[in-house]
């Protein structure tokens, strides 16, 4: 497993003490709200990642591809070798991608809904 992940969330409880400590209070709930609708938007985004990547999508797509070919007609360009998609090196570029947005996402957002946790825990202390 990569490290940083984890040093985001890390990350996120060091600041939200060092922010916890210096404010007070009634100052605190703003960067509580704000840190967790965001952590939240997120988090929802990491999931849409995973669902898409999962291949849930991939039956509608087929059938909306295939209603597409029935209406419009294939440009003889998209026939010849240089348009094709079958590349396998952008394919797996494209999946590293996937996979690193994927993490990113779901490690940011966990670290922001921490970080609103912990703050909460100083607004009401």
């Amino acid at each position: 497993m990569k490290k940083w992940p984890v040093l985001i969330v890390v990350l996120a409880v060091v600041s939200s003490f060092a922010l916890g400590l210096s404010f007070q209070s009634p100052a605190l709930l703003p960067y509580i709200n704000q840190s967790f609708l965001f952590g939240l938007v997120l988090l929802m985004a990491g999931c849409a990642v995973v669902v898409t990547r999962s291949g849930f999508f991939t039956i509608f797509l087929r059938g909306f591809q295939q209603l597409k070919s029935f209406f419009f007609r294939k440009p003889r360009l998209m026939d010849s070798d240089l348009v094709r998609g079958d590349d396998p090196v952008f394919a797996q570029k494209k999946e590293a991608a996937m996979r690193a947005a994927t993490t990113l996402f779901l490690s940011s957002g966990t670290g922001m809904i921490v970080f609103s946790l912990v703050l909460t825990c100083f607004y009401y202390l």
